[in-house]
């Protein structure tokens, strides 16, 4: 029998969830990528650089338009048919359909497998940007464990049906980061597994 945990304590998800801000600094999202060097901290659109411990982060082309990997991030009750990492995912009950009724500021629990030896680990995680307008030249949504990490997705059109995917997570501030610190290497792994899993179900749409 699978045992379940909790990533990290649910108090902490109260702390998190009322206090959704966009960070003031000026990113241009469509240039961020991952870096070879294990020390680069990747800017996220709450929190910026502030108080930032590590980045874990994975980027695949992927031949499908940017569209279409955008609704499948945010189409959460369909986790379970690709992704082999976050295997479940336990929405609020005013939620019936995704992606249509995902809002900025939901409240969801993921189920992930992976991090600990035959161990589910649980963690809630609160929606926090939802942009997808083209017309900035990049699609990017975001949801964290608040106030300890954001998970963002940005999608770059590469032009004849490509589009750049850049997922990472970045970790803040370092007594409430230092226990996920330990499952560094896995949450890599992880990321990049997550990310062959989604190139290989939109490519499979196209």
């Amino acid at each position: 029998m699978q045992t379940h945990v909790l990533l990290i304590p649910a108090f902490v998800w109260i702390l998190g969830a009322n206090s959704i801000s966009i960070a003031t600094d000026t990113t241009n999202w469509t240039s961020v990528q991952c870096s070879t060097d294990p020390s680069t901290v990747l800017p996220t659109p709450t929190y910026g650089y502030t108080d930032s411990v590590f980045t874990v982060c994975a980027e695949y082309l992927i031949n499908a338009p940017a569209e279409l990997i955008y609704n499948t991030l945010v189409d959460f009750e369909s986790y379970h048919l690709w992704n082999t990492f976050v295997v479940n995912i336990q929405l609020p009950s005013n939620v019936t359909s995704t992606p249509e009724d995902v809002y900025i500021g939901m409240q969801m629990t993921f189920t992930t497998v992976g991090l600990i030896p035959l161990i589910n680990t649980t963690s809630p995680e609160t929606v926090t940007v939802l942009d997808n307008d083209a017309d900035a030249g990049y699609l990017l949504n975001a949801w964290g464990l608040l106030p300890i990490s954001e998970h963002t997705n940005i999608l770059v059109s590469q032009g004849d049906g490509v589009t750049r995917y850049v997922s990472y997570e970045t970790y803040y501030q370092e007594l409430l980061a230092a226990p996920i610190l330990l499952l560094r290497p896995a949450l890599q792994k992880q990321f990049e597994q997550q990310g062959e899993d989604l190139r290989t179900y939109v490519e499979s749409l196209v």
